[in-house]
């Protein structure tokens, strides 16, 4: 063989095993595409097993009864959590509009206590009384010590309390508005707990509602799929 097709027969040699190669490239990159899930499209989850799966004919009429009877107790249960659900929104509005008006009658309280004290302990002093209290304790005393001033009557001068007649009933008010402060106070903290406790009573209603909802919808879907089945085995 001459070498003219010696260089032709190797060429032919390339070019076979570069088609073969790029056959095995082309077909090992279709396996990957086929195997690896596009990250883009949801995968779709099997359908859940039915409830009359490897159910037997004679016994489907049975387990039919038996989901129907299921479902509806689960739907009466269902209706008794609404119902509880409402009657604990309605408790905690009731709790919040209670704590609401205690807490106006606490503040309005507190306030009128506050002016009160104010009333019979003033902030700022009377100076001028004060020093005529002085002045009349010092002439008292000289006058004493004089001999012009009896003993009892001294005592008079230093033991009066108050020369304003009206402290007495600001100091009664004061009392009292300091006893209702404190009832307050108490109604207050009473309406709060209750308020709290009204809240935690609806969450538990709540979660409640939702579980046995979700309960009674399951067991509506297994006791529809009984008799469906039923229907179908019966033709």
């Amino acid at each position: 063989m001459d070498s003219d097709a010696l260089v032709a027969a190797a060429a032919i040699g390339i070019a076979a095993a570069a088609t073969l190669a790029g056959l095995g490239l082309a077909t090992w990159i279709a396996g990957r595409v086929h195997s690896e899930p596009d990250p883009l499209v949801e995968p779709i989850a099997p359908a859940p097993p039915s409830v009359t799966d490897g159910v037997a004919r004679r016994q489907l009429g049975a387990l039919a009864a038996e989901l129907t009877a299921h479902a509806q107790s689960a739907a009466a249960q269902a209706d008794r959590a609404r119902a509880a659900l409402d009657a604990a929104r309605g408790a905690l509005d009731a709790a919040e509009a209670a704590r609401s008006s205690v807490e106006v009658t606490y503040d309005a309280t507190r306030a009128a206590r506050a002016d009160a004290v104010r009333a019979v302990r003033p902030e700022q002093p009377d100076t001028d009384a004060e020093a005529r209290e002085r002045d009349v304790s010092r002439a008292a005393l000289d006058a004493y010590r004089r001999g012009e001033l009896p003993v009892e009557v001294l005592r008079t001068v230093f033991g009066q309390p108050d020369p304003d007649p009206a402290r007495e009933a600001r100091e009664r008010e004061a009392d009292r508005l300091a006893l209702a402060e404190s009832q307050a106070r108490r109604a207050f903290q009473q309406a709060v707990a209750a308020e709290r406790v009204a809240r935690e009573d609806l969450h538990v209603a709540e979660v409640a509602d939702m579980a046995v909802r979700r309960e009674a919808a399951d067991a509506a879907r297994e006791a529809q799929e009984a008799s469906l089945a039923l229907r179908r085995r019966r033709r």
